[in-house]
């Protein structure tokens, strides 16, 4: 159940992008500015979870080099 959450919670940003583009096509003139914030979000939350995905491995990295400087 719980994996189930967390599969669903990990498309909802990419899927958020792809209904923010799908409402766009379907709009004319102004109105397609009303999916651009979806698309922000969306496309935030992707940037985000990437950067803090790359700060997590290089603390882990120099965690481990550390680690390996204090055996030596």
């Amino acid at each position: 159940m719980k994996q189930r959450l967390q599969l669903l919670a990990s498309l909802g940003a990419p899927l958020m992008i792809a209904l923010a583009i799908l409402a766009s096509q379907h709009r004319e003139g102004r109105e397609r500015s009303q999916a651009l914030p979806p698309l922000m979000v969306g496309s935030g939350l992707i940037i985000s979870a990437a950067v803090g995905r790359r700060r997590h491995r290089t603390r882990l990295l120099e965690a481990l080099q550390l680690s390996r400087q204090n055996r030596v």
